[in-house]
């Protein structure tokens, strides 16, 4: 009796031991969750952490979808690259210039100018973009918007982006096709990785599922972009680009910014610098149940955002109150990037007014414009009119469709806590006409904008989710308990 006892105790004893080292070796998920979110915090500011924090959003994705030992092989991978993350280096300029305006520079952009490494990006040693440790970029705009027809005639708007960093939000593509709108459950929040060849530049990014690919390719002889996203190997979404006319700069690296806005919640002003490259595209989209040929203009947005004034990290919404605006038909096109200041506070230097307006093989650059719209928090009407050289133009717009349908809402400003403020974009019909020399062309175009606005009353406040720009960080996306 006394040999059972004795090998009863002893196979109790084994069992916990055997229990207290499979529970060392495979600790709760919940645990290793909070033991990345307690590194990630020390370490997010100052060391190479992005691959390892999409590894983890990955991990959370698929332990919210069920998938337990997936989560567990992502989020030890996390924790591996976090611990062997590297310090990131310091920047090699910290002073950048404002002015009033970059509208005179003509040139097409380069494949630096897409990702320019050494002025704003530092390439890791995983191939993909980071900033430098301790520099005042807070947001990368690597962002598509398209507009135009399907076959049958219908309207199509989709707009996309690259995320360079989980600090920088989660973005998932937005599609308007046959009447409706899509937002597929595909999650990006980078890294962007680059590979580069003879004029030619890609950049892509795995959604946190895994299964999508989402690139951008900018030919620089060829002056075209593709951009495309796949799900194993093949295509949902496809649009080739053939750019039209110079871009709409609004700094070069290395140069001089613009007053992009006032920020609402931090006493700072928003500044920015890169360019906008227009093209007409023909595509091709096989998503959420829909199918179609696609045709019309597209937008690049390739620009960077820093404070005038703050630090590393400071951030105070979406700046106010810009209109950025585009308009197409054919063979005209027109590009506007104007704000004005609702705050007491003066930066010194006038915020953004130009204009670039394309006509056939003629580009003409001007800030000799006014931009007036219906008022409001949401504006249902536009009117722009102006002079260039040789000529002028005299257009209305109606805004036809809005992203959200209710544009997102903020509450209280630094300078006056009952305001409110809104962001939001519209795709747009214009009517009117462009005068240049002796010709008189009528206009009947498209046109698509996003905007800011203050400072009204509206009820309601921005929710998370990606309606609000910059407003979800991705850090609640990793549990702390």
């Amino acid at each position: 009796m006394r040999k059972i006892v004795i090998i009863v105790v002893a196979m109790v004893i084994l069992s916990i031991v055997g229990f207290l080292v499979w529970r060392a070796q495979n600790p709760p998920l919940k645990e290793l969750f909070r033991e990345f979110a307690s590194m990630l915090n020390e370490k997010k500011n100052d060391y190479d952490v992005t691959e390892a924090w999409y590894c983890a959003l990955s991990a959370y994705y698929y332990y919210k979808s069920g998938d337990a030992g997936k989560a567990r092989e992502l989020i030890s991978e996390a924790l591996r690259l976090l611990r062997s993350s590297e310090l990131l280096p310091p920047p090699p300029r910290e002073e950048w210039g404002v002015t009033e305006s970059n509208v005179w520079i003509s040139r097409s952009p380069t494949t630096w100018d897409v990702v320019p490494v050494g002025a704003v990006f530092l390439r890791t040693g995983h191939d993909y973009l980071s900033y430098y440790r301790g520099d005042k970029w807070k947001l990368s705009c690597f962002i598509i918007v398209a507009v135009g027809r399907t076959r049958d005639g219908g309207l199509f708007f989709y707009q996309g982006r690259l995320p360079l960093t989980p600090r920088e939000g989660a973005f998932r593509p937005r599609i308007y096709v046959h009447g409706k709108w899509m937002v597929p459950e595909i999650v990006f929040m980078g890294p962007i990785y680059v590979e580069e060849g003879d004029s030619v530049i890609k950049l892509y990014q795995s959604d946190l599922s895994g299964e999508y690919l989402q690139e951008v390719v900018y030919y620089e002889d060829k002056e075209k972009w593709v951009h495309r996203i796949t799900r194993g190997g093949e295509t949902v979404l496809e649009m080739e680009v053939k750019v039209e006319g110079p871009p709409m700069w609004l700094g070069e690296w290395n140069g001089s910014l613009l007053v992009h806005g006032v920020y609402p919640k931090l006493e700072d002003f928003d500044t920015w610098g890169g360019f906008w490259s227009f093209g007409s595209f023909e595509g091709y989209v096989k998503l959420g149940g829909e199918e179609a040929e696609v045709e019309g203009f597209f937008v690049f947005d390739r620009a960077s955002h820093r404070p005038l004034y703050g630090r590393t990290g400071s951030f105070g919404g979406a700046p106010l109150s810009f209109s950025c605006m585009v308009i197409h038909q054919e063979g005209l096109v027109i590009m506007v990037a104007h704000s004005t200041n609702p705050s007491p506070r003066d930066p010194g230097v006038r915020f953004q007014h130009q204009l670039r307006i394309t006509i056939g093989g003629e580009s003409y650059a001007t800030t000799d414009f006014e931009l007036v719209d219906s008022g409001g928090l949401q504006p249902s009407w536009f009117r722009l009119y102006g002079r260039f050289e040789d000529g002028y133009f005299n257009l209305t717009g109606k805004a036809v469709l809005y992203w959200p349908e209710k544009w997102a809402a903020g509450r209280g400003t630094w300078w006056n806590s009952s305001a409110a403020y809104t962001w939001g974009r519209a795709v747009t019909v214009w009517s009117g006409e462009v005068v240049v020399g002796n010709r008189v062309i009528a206009v009947s175009a498209l046109g698509v904008g996003e905007y800011t606005r203050c400072c009204g009353s509206v009820a309601g406040t921005c929710k998370y989710g990606g309606d609000c720009w910059g407003r979800w960080s991705g850090e609640e996306a990793v549990p702390g308990d």
